[in-house]
């Protein structure tokens, strides 16, 4: 069986880097450390959960196509 997701690794590997870095700008945001404008921060880490949900979508897609085809 090959695999489906392979195609979309690269960019599940991006979007994993992606999600942390907004993660950890947000952690940041309440922090002394953090910019008092917090906006464009959580921007960002909707952005990425919404193309992290998206690729979902795509491997979830591959998969129900492989089950109907498998299942005939």
């Amino acid at each position: 069986m090959f695999d489906v997701a392979d195609s979309l690794m690269g960019a599940l590997a991006s979007a994993k880097s992606g999600l942390a870095t907004a993660a950890g700008g947000v952690s940041r945001s309440a922090t002394p450390l953090g910019s008092a404008r917090t906006e464009s921060t959580l921007a960002q880490a909707a952005g990425q959960a919404i193309f992290t949900e998206a690729l979902l979508n795509a491997v979830h897609a591959r998969l129900a196509e492989i089950k109907s085809v498998a299942h005939g």
